[in-house]
């Protein structure tokens, strides 16, 4: 009986715990689908204006140029429909976050580093 009670209250505690651990996991917070889609489009703006300065991210290590527009003018952008940002240099802003976070993980104290200035314009044709 008394082995019976104690093995009931280690799995009601280890119960418990495992429901607190997975609470912390995720937000108690609703959102609704406007919510959402305004916090979605502020990220892509500030994710694909990231992606503008990365240079190489690769191995938990991100390359990045200081400034970018430097060297050559910027030329001027077509017109993207509202919200819309330039797919290329979003996904360079996606896979730095990626490589950062790999950073992190690995406890990489700088992942982050200048490459030069600014790009290269021969090779700014290339990505």
């Amino acid at each position: 009986m008394k082995s019976s009670v104690v093995r009931s209250l280690l799995i009601f505690i280890a119960g418990a715990s495992s429901a607190t651990v997975v609470a912390g996991l995720y937000t108690n917070e609703p959102i609704t689908p406007e919510q959402f889609q305004e916090r979605a489009t502020d990220l892509l703006a500030k994710v694909e204006a990231l992606g503008g300065y990365v240079a190489l991210a690769e191995n938990g290590r991100v390359g990045i140029f200081s400034n970018v527009g430097a060297c050559v003018p910027n030329p001027p952008l077509p017109r993207w429909p509202e919200n819309f940002v330039n797919l290329s240099t979003l996904d360079l802003g996606l896979k730095a976050l990626a490589q950062v976070n790999v950073a992190y993980l690995n406890a990489e104290p700088m992942p982050v580093y200048v490459v030069g200035k600014c790009r290269p314009y021969a090779q700014s044709m290339l990505k």
